[in-house]
C-alpha cells in the first residue's frame, strides 16, 4: 500500500449510510411515528396515462398499483381521497428506457471535484445531445485500478421530461424526484442519490420547517457532544480535587518528615550523652573511690580529670605504695607517676603526681549498678520529668 495515497471520505454519504442502518434497527411501527413520509408514489408513463406504484416502505418489493387517466383532471384527487397514505407519500417520476438513457464513462480522478461541470462540457462527446438539450446527472461509482473514476451518466431530453412534468402538474401532482428505472441496476446502494428534476420544478421547502429542522439537529448534536464531554469533564474535576488533596497531604507529610528528622537528631544526641555516661564514671563515684583508698594521713592538693584520664597531686607518708593501692581498684588502670617523688620539709611527707585511666568497674550480677542500668530510660524516649541526667 502506498503511504501517500489519499483517502476519499464523503461525509454526507457516510451519514446517509449510517442513517439507513439505524433506521433498519427501528421497529416499523415506531419508524412510522418518527417520520413524516408514509412511503413512495412512483409514477410511470403508460401510453398516454400514468401507472402509480405505491411503496409503503423503501424496501418493499411488491407495490400497490393503480392506473391513472391523465385526461380526467380530478382522477388523482379521487384516488388520493380513497388512500389517505398518499398525503404524506413522496412523489417520484420514473422514466422508462424510451424516455431516458444511461452510459458508463471514465474520467480522470481530478474531475471528481467538479464532476457535473466537466460532464456538461464533454456531454456531446459521450451522447448525441448537447448540454442544453438534455437534463442529465453524473453519479460517481468509484475508482478503477488505473486511477480513473467510473461515472454513471443518466440523461433525458428536456422536451420529453417537460411534457411529462406538465401532465403531472395538470393532475395536481408535484414530484420531488425524477429517476431512471434502469439506473438502479447499476448504482450501488451507497452511491450518491441523483435527481433529474430541473430546479424550477423542485418544490420550495417551508423556511420555518427547515429552520426548526436545523435547530433540532443542532440541539441533538449539542446533546450528543454533552453526553461525550460531560463524563470527561466530571472526571477532570475529580482529578483536580484529588490533586489538591494530594498537595495538602504532601505539605503535611513534609511537616511530619521535618519533625521526624528533629526527633532522630534528639535521639542521636541523647544516645551520645547516654554513651558518655555509660563509658565514663561519675566524678562523685571517682572521688568516693579515692576517699576510700587513700588513708587519713594522705591528702590531695590538685585533681584534674579530662578524656577519661585523671591526674592527682598530693602528699603521703608512703607515696610509692599508692600505685599498687590505686591499681587494685576497678576504677583505675595504667597508674603511673608523672614526676619523681619529692619530700616536703615542712610536713616530712612525700609529694606525688600520679596519672591514671578512669573507667567504670564491671557490674557484678545482681548489683545495684545493674539495677540502675536497667532502670535507665530508653534513649529513644524522653525522660519522664523532661530533664536529661548529666
Amino acid at each position: 500500500m502506498n503511504l501517500q495515497t489519499s483517502i476519499d471520505f464523503d461525509l454526507k454519504r457516510f451519514f446517509q449510510w449510517w442513517g439507513r442502518e439505524l433506521a433498519f434497527l427501528v421497529p416499523n411501527r415506531l419508524r412510522s411515528l418518527l417520520t413524516d413520509s408514509s412511503g413512495a408514489l412512483v409514477f410511470s408513463a403508460a401510453d398516454a396515462d400514468f401507472q402509480i406504484n405505491f411503496y409503503r416502505e423503501a424496501e418493499q418489493r411488491t407495490p400497490m398499483t393503480w392506473r391513472l387517466d391523465s385526461n380526467i383532471a380530478d382522477s388523482y384527487q379521487t384516488l388520493k381521497a380513497q388512500n389517505p397514505d398518499f398525503e404524506k407519500a413522496e412523489c417520484i417520476l420514473r422514466l422508462d428506457p424510451t424516455q431516458a438513457l444511461k452510459k458508463i464513462v471514465y474520467l480522470p480522478s481530478a474531475a471528481q471535484e467538479n464532476l457535473q461541470q466537466v460532464v456538461g462540457f464533454e456531454l456531446d462527446r459521450y451522447t448525441p445531445f448537447k448540454a442544453e438539450q438534455v437534463y442529465f446527472a453524473a453519479i460517481p461509482l468509484g475508482k478503477t485500478e488505473h486511477g480513473q473514476i467510473e461515472v454513471l451518466l443518466v440523461f433525458t431530453p428536456k422536451s420529453l421530461l417537460d411534457e411529462q412534468l406538465g401532465k403531472l402538474q395538470a393532475l395536481g401532482i408535484q414530484p420531488v424526484r425524477v429517476d431512471y428505472c434502469h439506473a438502479s441496476t447499476v448504482c450501488p446502494t451507497d452511491a450518491p442519490a441523483y435527481n433529474l428534476l430541473p430546479e424550477r420544478y423542485r418544490p420550495r421547502g417551508n423556511a420555518l420547517a427547515q429552520a426548526m429542522h436545523w435547530l433540532l439537529n443542532g440541539l441533538l448534536l449539542l446533546l450528543f457532544l454533552a453526553v461525550l464531554i460531560w463524563p470527561v469533564w466530571q472526571e477532570g474535576q475529580a482529578v483536580d480535587v484529588l490533586k489538591n488533596h494530594i498537595k495538602t497531604l504532601e505539605k503535611e507529610t513534609r511537616v511530619i518528615e521535618e519533625q521526624q528528622h528533629e526527633i532522630d537528631a534528639l535521639r542521636q544526641q541523647t544516645q551520645r550523652l547516654i554513651d558518655i555516661k555509660t563509658q565514663s564514671p561519675a566524678l562523685v563515684a571517682v572521688l568516693n573511690e579515692l576517699s576510700t583508698l587513700l588513708k587519713d594521713d594522705s591528702w590531695l592538693t590538685h585533681f584534674q580529670f579530662a578524656d577519661k584520664r585523671l591526674q592527682i597531686q598530693g602528699q603521703s607518708p608512703a607515696a610509692s605504695s599508692l600505685i599498687g593501692l590505686l591499681e587494685s581498684s576497678g576504677f583505675f588502670s595504667n597508674v603511673s607517676f608523672v614526676s619523681p617523688l619529692t619530700q616536703d620539709k615542712a610536713t616530712g611527707r612525700e609529694r606525688f603526681q600520679i596519672s591514671m585511666d578512669v573507667s567504670p568497674p564491671p557490674a557484678e550480677p545482681g548489683s545495684d549498678t545493674d539495677a540502675t542500668t536497667a532502670s535507665d530510660p530508653d534513649p529513644s524516649e524522653p525522660a519522664a520529668n523532661g530533664e536529661s541526667e548529666q
